[in-house]
C-alpha cells in the first residue's frame, strides 16, 4: 500500500471565521434592538435612538438629545449535519464502526451585546462613540463528529470601538464619519487522524487506529483600524435617503499552533520515502521521541468593505415605509491561511511548504442583501415594526467547509417600542431566520489549489435560529 503522508493529516487547519446563523459569511447584523424590528431596512435613513452610529454617523444631526442607547441580542440556533466521512487512507466511515458521530448541535448558541452615545454640540455638530460586535462566530462540534477532520471548534470575537462625528451641511444634508478601531480574538481546533484505520492493514488494521487520535489547536489576536463615513439627505419632507460606507479591517491574529497531545505524537508515514531504507509505518514524527513544542504562527485576515444605500418614507402621520440594500465585497476572502512566523515541527509536518501550516481555498463571492419594512405608530407609547430581508451567502457550492457552511437566509422580523416617557424607551426585536440546507464536499488543498489527499467529508447541513434582542434608551 502507498504510504499515508503525515500532511494529509492536518492541512485544513485554519481559524476560519463564520457565521453560520446570523448573516452571511461571519458578519454580525445584530446591532441594535430598534434595526431587529424592521429586518435593518431603511436603517441609515432614520434616526430613531444612539444606533445610528453604527447605522449612520450622519443621521447623529437629527437627535436633538443626548443620548444613550444600550442592550443585547440573544440568539437560539440549531445545526445538524447528515454525512459521510473518508479518512486519509481513502477508508469510509461505515469501515471505522462507531468511531464518529454527526457533531451534535455544533451552533452554540449567543448573546451579543451594544452601546452606543451620542451628543448633539449645537445644531451643525454632534459627536458620538459605539461599542459592538461587527463580526464574530462560535462553531463547536463534538469531538468524533464526521467533519472534524476539517474542523472542531471555531470561536470569533471582534470588538469595535467608533468614535464619529456628524456636521450639518444645510436644512436637509448631513455627513459623517468614524474610526473603527477593532480588537479581533479568533481561536481554532479541528481533529488529526495521523494514524488512519485500515481493515486488514498488519499495522493500521488495529482497532485502535479508528477515529481521531490528535488535536490541533490554533489561537491569536490583533487589533486593527479602519473607518466609515455616511451620509443622509431629507429629498422631501416625506423621504429621506441615507448612504453609508464601511472599509476594509487589515488584521494579522498572530498567536500560538499546537498539538493538545504534545508527546509521544506518532503518524503512518514513510520517513525516507519510498525508495528508502525505512519501509513505510508508525514512527513518532520528530523521528525520535514524538514531541511536538507549539510554534508561533499568524493567520492574516481583512474583513470586508460594505456599502448601504436606504430610504425611509413617511407615507402617513402614523406608518414609515422603510427598504435598503448592503453590498458586501466578499471576494477580498479567497484564501485562510496559517503562516508559521517561527522554526518549529508543525509546519514542517503539514508538508504545505513555504512556512505554511494551513491552507483553505475560500474563493468567495461579493454579495447584495436588500431588507423592506414597516413603522406604525398606534399612540405616543406605543410603535410596531415588521421586516423581510434577503441576505446572499458569499460561499460557492464548490469551495463550501464545514467551517463556513454558508447559505442564503430569509429573515422574517417583528419588533416594538415602548416610550416610558420623553426620556425613556424601551425597543424589543424578534427574527426568526429562514436558511437554505447546504451541501458539503471538502478535500484539503495544497498551495497550487489541487486537492491533495483522500480525507474528505460529504454531507448535507440543515440550520434555524431565532433571535430576541432588547435595548433601552435614554435621552438626557
Amino acid at each position: 500500500m502507498k504510504a499515508i503522508l503525515l500532511r494529509a493529516g492536518f492541512t485544513g487547519a485554519s481559524i476560519v471565521l463564520m457565521s453560520t446563523a446570523y448573516a452571511s459569511g461571519y458578519k454580525v447584523n445584530e446591532q441594535s434592538a430598534s434595526g431587529v424590528g424592521t429586518a435593518y431596512a431603511g436603517r441609515a435613513a432614520v434616526a430613531d435612538d444612539a444606533s445610528v452610529v453604527f447605522y449612520n454617523p450622519a443621521a447623529m444631526s437629527k437627535l436633538k438629545r443626548s443620548e444613550l442607547s444600550f442592550g443585547a441580542t440573544y440568539i437560539d440556533v440549531e445545526g445538524s449535519f447528515e454525512g459521510t466521512r473518508t479518512n486519509p487512507a481513502g477508508v469510509p466511515d461505515a469501515a471505522e464502526g462507531n468511531a464518529y458521530d454527526d457533531g451534535g448541535d455544533f451552533v452554540p448558541n449567543a448573546t451579543i451585546p451594544f452601546v452606543y452615545y451620542v451628543h448633539p454640540v449645537d445644531d451643525k455638530v454632534a459627536f458620538g462613540f459605539g461599542i459592538f460586535a461587527p463580526f464574530g462566530t462560535h462553531t463547536d462540534y463534538s469531538s468524533n463528529a464526521l467533519v472534524g477532520g476539517f474542523a472542531d471548534e471555531t470561536e470569533l470575537t471582534t470588538i469595535d470601538f467608533q468614535p464619529t462625528f456628524s456636521y450639518r451641511v444645510s436644512d436637509t444634508l448631513a455627513i459623517g464619519g468614524g474610526i473603527d478601531i477593532m480588537y479581533a480574538h479568533g481561536l481554532l481546533s479541528k481533529q488529526l487522524d495521523l494514524v488512519p484505520y485500515v481493515p486488514g492493514h498488519p499495522q493500521l488494521g488495529n482497532t485502535d487506529y479508528q477515529g481521531y487520535e490528535n488535536k490541533f489547536e490554533v489561537e491569536g489576536n490583533d487589533l486593527g483600524y479602519g473607518w466609515n463615513l455616511g451620509l443622509i439627505w431629507d429629498v422631501t419632507a416625506h423621504t429621506t435617503l441615507g448612504f453609508t460606507y464601511r472599509s476594509e479591517v487589515d488584521l494579522e491574529l498572530e498567536g500560538d499552533s499546537k498539538f493538545i497531545q504534545s508527546s509521544g505524537v506518532v503518524a503512518y508515514t514513510d520517513p525516507d520515502g519510498e525508495s528508502g531504507p525505512y519501509p513505510a509505518g508508525i514512527y513518532p514524527v520528530d523521528g525520535a521521541t514524538g514531541q511536538v513544542d507549539s510554534q508561533a504562527s499568524r493567520v492574516p485576515l481583512t474583513t470586508p468593505r460594505s456599502a448601504t444605500l436606504s430610504l425611509a418614507h413617511q407615507a402617513t402621520d402614523n406608518l414609515q415605509l422603510q427598504a435598503g440594500a448592503t453590498w458586501t465585497d466578499w471576494s477580498v476572502f479567497k484564501y485562510f491561511d496559517i503562516v508559521a512566523t517561527k522554526p518549529g515541527l508543525i509546519d514542517d509536518l503539514s508538508g504545505l511548504g513555504e512556512n505554511y501550516i494551513g491552507h483553505i481555498v475560500e474563493k468567495w463571492h461579493d454579495t447584495l442583501s436588500w431588507a423592506v419594512g414597516a413603522s406604525y405608530r398606534i399612540d405616543e407609547r406605543w410603535l410596531l415594526r415588521g421586516g423581510y430581508a434577503y441576505d446572499e451567502a458569499p460561499v460557492s457550492d464548490d469551495h463550501r467547509t464545514a467551517r463556513v457552511p454558508d447559505t442564503d437566509r430569509q429573515w422574517l422580523t417583528a419588533g416594538a417600542r415602548y416610550d416610558l416617557n420623553n426620556d425613556i424607551s424601551f425597543d424589543l426585536g424578534v427574527a426568526y431566520l429562514l436558511i437554505d440546507d447546504s451541501e458539503l464536499n471538502e478535500y484539503d488543498y495544497d498551495l497550487n489549489d489541487q486537492v491533495s489527499g483522500a480525507e474528505n467529508a460529504q454531507g448535507t447541513y440543515a440550520l434555524d435560529a431565532l433571535g430576541i434582542s432588547l435595548q433601552m434608551n435614554y435621552r438626557m
